[in-house]
């Protein structure tokens, strides 16, 4: 009977993260200096930042996705240890730069992902990989196995997230209590209000931007000023 696979002694992948923590911070950096460069050097507009998956994290989500069937026999099994988030004023503007990363990067050590979550947050996650050739360029040898999660998103769902976040994330409220009740219940109107009022923003956002810049395209007129009697 063939024993069904498990993980491995979560302490044992964490001391190896700490072992690598240097290499998975300079990783990071790497990727982060990266998009940057392929940001600034094709106009946008955006806001960027990177971070390291926390010790207690990794522990989580080992258990959580071992009871769900899914175990982790390496530390690159784990494809979201490096991550970079990048904000972006527009949904138009995300699709643009995600066209360009496929035409930077090499298209099959890339793996992209749609979040659309019940609150009506949205999001696209990249996990990526250094190509064969850029690996054999000597400052990214070191980075070889290793993937980053690129998280892209729009500023008004971003936004959205972090206000729901730091109000309803680790309330320590008991299922079976009224207080949790009433919490849920203040949940699901907010998530209304998301779908409702954020994502039609969005919207009128983008078609206002782009009315601009068709504005700005027109020869610009000198509207003729009355002569003063």
């Amino acid at each position: 009977m063939n024993q069904q696979p498990r993980n491995l002694d979560p302490e044992r992948l964490i001391a190896e993260y700490h072992e690598k923590s240097l290499l998975y911070q300079n990783f990071c950096a790497t990727m982060q200096n990266l998009m940057i460069n392929l940001l600034d050097n094709n106009g946008f507009k955006y806001q960027i930042s990177m971070r390291l998956k926390s010790p207690d994290s990794i522990r989580g989500k080992i258990f959580r996705n071992g009871a769900r069937g899914r175990y982790y026999r390496r530390l690159s099994d784990m494809t979201d240890l490096a991550g970079v988030r990048i904000v972006f004023y527009l949904e138009s503007d995300k699709r643009r730069f995600i066209d360009l990363l496929f035409k930077e990067f090499s298209p099959e050590k890339m793996k992209m992902e749609e979040h659309h979550k019940e609150t009506g947050y949205r999001s696209t996650h990249i996990v990526i990989q250094f190509s064969r050739k850029r690996l054999n360029l000597n400052e990214y040898r070191n980075f070889t196995g290793l993937c980053c999660e690129l998280q892209l998103t729009s500023a008004l769902y971003q936004a959205w997230s972090e206000v729901e976040h730091d109000i309803f994330y680790k309330q320590e409220l008991r299922p079976d209590t009224e207080a949790w009740k009433e919490m849920n219940t203040l949940r699901k109107e907010l998530e209304a209000a998301m779908k409702t009022h954020i994502a039609q923003a969005s919207e009128i956002l983008e078609s206002v931007a782009e009315k601009m810049k068709q504005l700005q395209m027109k020869p610009r007129q000198v509207i003729p000023t009355k002569p003063e009697t």
